[in-house]
């Protein structure tokens, strides 16, 4: 029988999707469990080797996947920064919600996921990454300011929130979320959604409009 006239040929072996499926579950579950170890630990302390035990594979699966840590690095931290951006997105497009409101949840998604200081962390692995993978990696973070500095221009535009520059509103916010990460910050709130409201309304005290404008407003 010539199966290429009486059937469909077919053009894969057979398999190869399944193994592709899984070859991908594999490299996110990496990706992802790369992102929480550096996240927690920094860059020097954690190893492809912990890297590999954890995630219940052989360190052979890391580099048949990655080259090395620093490609690692940048990927798993690209990854994670792209999530963060996507959350972000679905918070701050709530246009349903008062811009306050929507800032409280975000605060509060972000520090329910504590972890190390970002910038200590990416200066330690500086020395091991490329001029390359540093601006990916700044280039995924700016992502993330981007969403902000987008909602805030839209803000200042409707008269919600004083006319400051949206970028360094977004980089004020996002730094001062970082340090609800740290420690001390947890010494003043003992939960995230207090400490994610304490935080929005520093924040806010210093762009928003006064109690006044805004009853007036209403």
């Amino acid at each position: 029988m010539n199966f290429s006239q009486h059937g469909p040929k077919l053009k894969r072996p057979p398999g190869r999707p399944k193994r592709q499926e899984q070859e991908g579950t594999t490299n996110q579950y990496i990706l992802k469990t790369a992102s929480d170890l550096f996240m927690e630990f920094g860059y020097e302390p954690v190893s492809l080797q912990q890297i590999a035990k954890v995630c219940g594979v052989t360190k052979a699966s890391i580099y048949y996947h990655f080259e090395n840590k620093a490609q690692l690095f940048t990927a798993a931290v690209s990854a994670m920064m792209d999530k963060a951006k996507t959350s972000s997105q679905q918070i701050m497009q709530q246009q349903d919600m008062p811009l306050y409101d929507r800032l409280v949840m975000l605060a509060e998604r972000k520090l329910r996921f504590p972890h190390g200081d970002f910038e200590t962390i990416l200066r330690e692995a500086s020395d091991s990454l490329s001029k390359e993978q540093m601006e990916s990696i700044r280039r995924s973070e700016e992502s993330i300011h981007h969403v902000l500095t987008v909602s805030f221009t839209e803000a200042i535009e409707k008269g919600e929130v004083r006319p400051l520059h949206p970028l360094l509103m977004a980089h004020t916010l996002a730094s001062m979320l970082m340090l609800g990460n740290r420690e001390v910050a947890k010494e003043f709130a003992p939960s995230p959604t207090e400490l994610a409201h304490d935080i929005i309304d520093m924040f806010w005290n210093g762009v928003g409009l006064s109690r006044e404008s805004r009853t007036d407003e209403a």
